[in-house]
Protein backbone atom coordinates (compact mmCIF):
# COMPACT_ATOMS: atom_id res chain seq x y z
CA UNK A 1 0.00 0.00 0.00
CA UNK A 2 2.31 2.55 0.78
CA UNK A 3 4.63 2.37 -2.23
CA UNK A 4 1.01 2.95 -3.87
CA UNK A 5 0.59 5.91 -2.08
CA UNK A 6 3.80 7.30 -2.51
CA UNK A 7 3.78 7.41 -6.00
CA UNK A 8 0.42 9.21 -5.87
CA UNK A 9 -0.68 6.63 -8.40
CA UNK A 10 -4.69 6.39 -8.61
CA UNK A 11 -5.31 3.47 -10.00
CA UNK A 12 -2.32 1.88 -7.95
CA UNK A 13 -4.31 2.92 -4.78
CA UNK A 14 -7.52 1.89 -5.84
CA UNK A 15 -5.98 -1.42 -6.84
CA UNK A 16 -4.52 -1.85 -3.40
CA UNK A 17 -7.48 -0.87 -1.91
CA UNK A 18 -9.76 -3.17 -3.22
CA UNK A 19 -7.83 -6.14 -2.61
CA UNK A 20 -7.59 -5.39 0.82
CA UNK A 21 -11.56 -4.83 0.93
CA UNK A 22 -11.96 -7.92 -0.02
CA UNK A 23 -10.05 -9.59 2.96
CA UNK A 24 -12.10 -8.14 6.13
CA UNK A 25 -11.15 -9.49 9.01
CA UNK A 26 -13.90 -10.70 11.41
CA UNK A 27 -14.70 -8.11 14.08
CA UNK A 28 -14.13 -4.89 12.17
CA UNK A 29 -17.53 -4.34 10.34
CA UNK A 30 -16.05 -0.82 8.64
CA UNK A 31 -13.17 -2.07 7.02
CA UNK A 32 -15.10 -2.91 3.95
CA UNK A 33 -16.59 0.60 3.55
CA UNK A 34 -13.52 2.29 4.36
CA UNK A 35 -11.76 0.97 1.52
CA UNK A 36 -14.19 0.85 -0.71
CA UNK A 37 -14.76 4.62 -0.28
CA UNK A 38 -10.97 5.58 -0.55
CA UNK A 39 -10.69 3.15 -3.84
CA UNK A 40 -13.38 5.04 -5.31
CA UNK A 41 -11.70 8.27 -4.29
CA UNK A 42 -8.46 6.92 -6.09
CA UNK A 43 -10.22 6.51 -9.20
CA UNK A 44 -11.69 9.84 -8.99
CA UNK A 45 -7.83 11.22 -8.92
CA UNK A 46 -8.67 12.35 -4.93
CA UNK A 47 -5.17 11.03 -3.54
CA UNK A 48 -5.55 13.21 -0.41
CA UNK A 49 -9.19 11.64 0.13
CA UNK A 50 -8.16 8.13 -0.54
CA UNK A 51 -5.29 8.70 2.07
CA UNK A 52 -7.70 9.86 4.24
CA UNK A 53 -9.97 6.86 4.34
CA UNK A 54 -6.64 4.49 4.72
CA UNK A 55 -5.68 7.30 8.01
CA UNK A 56 -9.81 6.73 8.91
CA UNK A 57 -8.98 2.69 9.12
CA UNK A 58 -6.32 2.86 10.82
CA UNK A 59 -7.24 5.39 13.56
CA UNK A 60 -10.17 2.71 14.03
CA UNK A 61 -8.35 -0.90 13.52
CA UNK A 62 -4.79 -0.39 13.71
CA UNK A 63 -4.44 -1.20 17.76
CA UNK A 64 -7.07 -4.08 17.85
CA UNK A 65 -5.30 -5.90 14.35
CA UNK A 66 -2.08 -5.34 15.61
CA UNK A 67 -3.19 -7.18 18.65
CA UNK A 68 -5.50 -10.20 17.38
CA UNK A 69 -3.85 -10.61 13.95
CA UNK A 70 -0.41 -9.60 13.72
CA UNK A 71 0.66 -13.26 12.94
CA UNK A 72 -2.24 -13.97 10.97
CA UNK A 73 -1.55 -14.30 6.67
CA UNK A 74 -3.05 -11.91 4.94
Amino acid sequence: MQSATTSGDGAKIASALDYVASKPPPGMPKWVAISKEGAEKAKKGDIDGAKASCKACHDLYKAEYKAKLRDAAF
